[in-house]
């Protein structure tokens, strides 16, 4: 260390490199930073930006976070929303996300938030480059809102890594559109249309068996079709009849349980690859489920059905027939039972529906046992008169 300057000193490394550092206590843990090398700064000039270097830890600033903090915004002053969006896509969406979820990332940075955005500088995005984009896609307002989501994390992730201020996130408090909550359940007429649809469909070769399979498995097991597409031959259970998922959308594994047709679906499907609904190329799966539903419901008629309300009908079957909401919950896959209340209304029609049935099958057992000779009145249902031809 210096006589001249505490906490100023030379460092020699192993290769004969000569380093000069300045050393002090900052926050409570000591911190050694580096001035300059020598020869390229002299004595005199490192041993005066030494203390200064010195005199700021002293007074509690931190030089290491001051110049990381210098870098980024340099950084940040430079680089644009396109080359950010690459760095997030590449160093935390497909790394920590779901590759389904990536997917769906990739391409709203591709189709919309870099055309929008992309050359401006991270730093300089506001609150009203944002809702000018918002604005544009008011005609799809789910993806609009989807769209801020989205780029509200990846703004968050800058604040993260420094390249925006703490707080400065222009995504937050966007007021959202307003989306209409649409759910569709198919009645047991309408499921035989669709089962029909994707008959003739596969006869056709408007999809192939493999979409036409996965499609079968939607009407049958009510699973999502990520989850569908997702099912390897090693996951299937024919003994027990059932799918072991080791993954799911709710981060857990997931058992999808197979009735006969749905077993008889899967044994009937041909093996390509390791996957059950295979894709077009080698051990891929089946791409776009969603895409081969569009095709076979115009066939009949059921254009404004969506392949996620074969699920809403696979459960409001259940619900019809008497299924607790648990046990439809169960069948589901959902993680918390609040997910299975949207199917509550069913589940009450179908016991007013059986209140009915046992009210009238008390009523004919009272009227059987009354004897003639008697002077109790018998108790006519008014819904019978009511429906009496």
């Amino acid at each position: 260390m210096d006589s001249l300057q505490p906490g100023f000193g030379l460092r020699v490394t192993p290769a004969g490199r000569k380093i000069f550092i300045a050393q002090a206590r900052c926050a409570g843990r000591v911190r050694r930073v580096t001035v300059g090398t020598w020869p390229e700064m002299t004595v005199a000039k490192a041993r005066g930006e030494a203390r200064e270097m010195l005199q700021a830890m002293r007074r509690g600033t931190d030089p290491v976070a001051d110049r990381k903090a210098r870098q980024k915004a340099a950084e940040a002053g430079q680089l644009t929303v396109s080359a950010l969006a690459d760095r997030w896509l590449e160093e935390h969406v497909r790394l920590k996300l779901k590759p389904r979820t990536a997917a769906d990332y990739e391409k709203l940075v591709e189709q919309r938030i870099k055309p929008a955005l992309g050359t401006l500088i991270v730093g300089s995005v506001s609150r009203e480059d944002i809702m000018g984009l918002h604005a544009s896609m008011a005609k799809i307002p789910r993806r609009a809102n989807y769209t801020i989501a989205t780029i509200r994390a990846l703004m968050g992730w800058a604040e993260d890594l420094g390249l925006r201020p703490s707080g400065s996130n222009p995504a937050k408090r966007i007021k959202l559109y307003r989306e209409r909550v649409r759910e569709r359940f198919l009645s047991e007429a309408e499921i035989a249309k669709a089962a029909e649809a994707v008959t003739e469909a596969e006869q056709r070769g408007i999809v192939g068996p493999h979409g036409a399979a996965g499609l079968r498995l939607a009407l049958f097991t009510g699973a999502r079709s990520g989850e569908i597409t997702a099912a390897k031959w090693d996951h299937v259970d024919f003994k027990r009849r059932l799918i072991r998922l080791p993954d799911s959308k709710t981060n857990e594994p997931r058992t999808i349980h197979l009735s006969e047709a749905a077993l008889e679906v899967i044994k009937a499907v041909p093996r390509v690859g390791i996957y059950v609904i295979a894709g077009s190329k080698k051990d891929e799966p089946y791409k776009n489920l969603g895409r081969a539903w569009i095709k076979v419901r115009a066939l009949r008629g059921l254009d404004d059905v969506r392949l996620h309300d074969l699920r809403h009908s696979y459960a409001s079957l259940a619900a019809g027939r008497g299924v607790s909401l648990q046990m439809i919950g169960k069948l589901l896959g959902h993680k918390v039972a609040a997910t299975t209340q949207r199917y509550a209304h069913l589940a009450r029609d179908a016991a007013a529906a059986v209140n009915d049935e046992l009210g009238e099958a008390m009523l004919a057992a009272i009227e059987s046992k009354v004897p003639e000779h008697t002077n109790i009145v018998k108790i006519r249902s008014r819904y019978k008169r009511r429906n009496r031809p």
